[in-house]
C-alpha cells in the first residue's frame, strides 16, 4: 500500500472504515463510550495508531491477545479512552443523537461526497476486511464484513465508483466482492496497492499470452486436420478419375493439377501452384481440385455400381 495519506478528510473516511468495520463500541452511559479496532495484522492496526493520533490528537492503546482457537496466533487491538472515544468519534462524524445509542452505522455523507474520501474509505475497508486472491487461480477481491447493510453499502459504493460488484453471505459473514480481472486491477490501483497491482498485471498479461498461444495452436491443429482431410479426399477423387476412365481425358489444366497432386500429396494448395507451369495461386488450385472432385462425384452417381 502506499504511504500513509495525510489529507485530513482522507484521513477521517479511512477511520471510519476501520471503525465501522473492524471495530467495536462500548455504551458505558450518555455521551460515553470506549472505542476499539482489532486485527490480525499489526502493520494494520499501527497504521490506524497513527491515523487516529493525526485526525483527532488521540492517544490509543495497542494491546495483543493469544488465542489457540484456530490454530496459535495473536490478535491487536487498539483501545482508546472514554475521553479520545469521544473525540474520535465526533471528528469522525459517527456521533449522531437520532440513531442508536447516539452512534451512527454507516459514513456520513461528508466523507463519500467527494473522489478521494470514496477511495480513502474503499482503502480502509480493504486494510480491515479485504483480500485478493492469486490471480494465477482466479480474479477475485473481496471485502468480508459482519452483516449485510455493510455489504449492500460497500457494494453501491464500489458501483459508483464504477466497479462490477456483487454481495453474498458467507457462513456467519457477508461478502462483497469483484470477480472481473478489469474491476480487480483497476481497484488495486484505485486504492493505491500498487505492488499488488504490477504483480497482478504481470500475472494476467501472461496468462492471456499463454490463453493466446493456446488457442492459436488449436486453431492450428485445427487448420491442419482440416488441410489432411481435405488432400485425402482429393487423392481419393483423382484415384477414382484414373481407375474409371484414366487421367488422358481430362482437360490439361485438371489433369496437370491431379498429376501434381499426386506426386505430392503431402503439400498445401499454395506449394501446388508452384509446382505448375505456369504458376497459379491458391483460389486457382483449390478451384482445379473442386472441379476434379465434382468430376469424380458425376462418374460416382453414373456407374453402375451405384446403382
Amino acid at each position: 500500500m502506499r504511504a500513509p495519506c495525510e489529507d485530513p478528510g482522507e484521513v477521517r473516511a479511512e477511520l471510519a472504515a476501520f471503525f465501522l468495520l473492524a471495530g467495536s463500541v462500548s455504551f458505558r452511559g450518555t455521551g460515553r463510550y470506549l472505542l476499539s479496532m482489532s486485527s490480525e495484522n499489526a502493520a494494520v492496526v499501527r497504521y490506524c495508531f497513527t491515523q487516529a493520533k493525526r485526525a483527532a490528537h488521540v492517544a490509543p492503546e495497542i494491546q495483543t491477545a493469544r488465542s489457540s482457537q484456530l490454530g496459535d496466533h495473536v490478535r491487536y487491538r487498539l483501545a482508546l479512552s472514554e475521553e479520545d472515544s469521544l473525540a474520535l468519534l465526533g471528528t469522525l462524524g459517527l456521533l449522531d443523537s437520532g440513531a442508536f445509542l447516539g452512534i451512527r452505522r454507516e459514513p456520513p455523507e461528508a466523507l463519500l461526497d467527494w473522489e478521494e474520501g470514496r477511495t480513502a474509505f474503499v482503502r480502509g475497508a480493504f486494510l480491515t476486511t479485504g483480500w485478493v486472491n492469486h490471480p494465477e487461480k482466479a480474479y477475485h477481491l473481496e471485502f468480508a464484513v459482519p452483516d449485510e447493510g455493510h455489504a449492500q453499502g460497500l457494494m453501491h459504493l464500489l458501483t459508483d465508483m464504477g466497479f462490477r460488484c456483487g454481495v453474498a453471505e458467507r457462513k456467519s459473514q457477508w461478502v462483497a466482492y469483484v470477480k472481473d480481472a478489469e474491476s480487480v486491477s483497476r481497484l488495486l490501483a484505485r486504492m493505491g496497492a500498487f505492488g499488488a497491482y504490477m504483480a497482478f498485471e504481470n500475472v494476467r498479461i501472461m496468462k492471456q499470452l499463454r490463453g493466446g498461444v493456446n488457442r492459436q495452436m488449436n486453431c492450428d491443429d485445427s487448420n491442419t486436420d482440416k488441410t489432411v482431410r481435405a488432400a485425402e479426399k482429393q487423392l481419393a477423387d483423382i484415384g477414382y478419375l484414373r481407375a474409371h476412365g484414366g487421367l488422358d481425358a481430362l482437360p490439361r489444366p485438371l489433369r496437370e493439377i491431379a498429376e501434381a497432386r499426386l506426386n505430392n500429396p503431402d503439400a498445401n494448395l499454395a506449394e501446388l501452384g508452384q509446382l505448375l507451369d505456369p504458376p497459379i495461386g491458391k483460389s486457382g488450385v483449390n478451384n482445379r481440385l473442386r472441379r476434379l472432385s465434382a468430376l469424380a462425384d458425376e462418374r460416382r452417381e453414373t456407374s453402375p455400381e451405384a446403382h
